[in-house]
């Protein structure tokens, strides 16, 4: 029971981590100038909100530039932790020790099993997200310089 407590805690806490990191990249403005960008942090931002139903944190947690690049490790962690909360939840509820604070209906555990599946995509478009921030493509469609009217193009052709 206590493991099964510290297990929601720390998926809390990883959870406060990722809504920090991700609340710092979709203030990047040279990273929200792309869409697929845009789609995938406010995907994220979905799913924490979508988890932080199921293990609430008070946490407050400050992201410093290199801790961008650990997205991938903290869903991973996550996806870990909620299997183990489903394993040991499961292991209590068969044994019929569950305390009343810990008891969840069949809708919450369907929201688990979903967060999960989610987990897995999210996995799967982070690693296109961080071979856009690795080739540099972060820019999108910012112009530098003038705009030039449609006289000058024609010119310089």
């Amino acid at each position: 029971m206590e493991k099964l407590k510290r297990e929601i805690k720390e998926l809390g806490e990883s959870n406060a981590r990722l809504g920090a990191l991700i609340d710092y990249l979709a203030n990047e403005k040279k990273l929200m100038a792309s869409k697929s960008n845009h789609i995938f942090m406010l995907d994220m931002q979905d799913y924490v909100a979508a988890l932080n139903r199921l293990a609430p944190s008070d946490s407050k947690v400050s992201v410093t530039l290199p801790e961008i690049k650990q997205i991938n490790r903290l869903l991973t962690q996550q996806y870990e932790l909620m299997k183990l909360v489903q394993r040991d939840y499961a292991r209590l509820e068969v044994t019929k020790n569950l305390p009343e604070d810990l008891k969840i209906d069949e809708n919450q555990k369907k929201h688990l099993r979903r967060l999960q599946v989610i987990n897995q995509l999210l996995l799967q478009d982070n690693i296109f997200f961080q071979s856009m921030l690795d080739a540099k493509k972060i820019s999108g469609n910012i112009r530098i310089g003038e705009k030039k009217n449609w006289l000058q193009r024609l010119l310089r052709r």
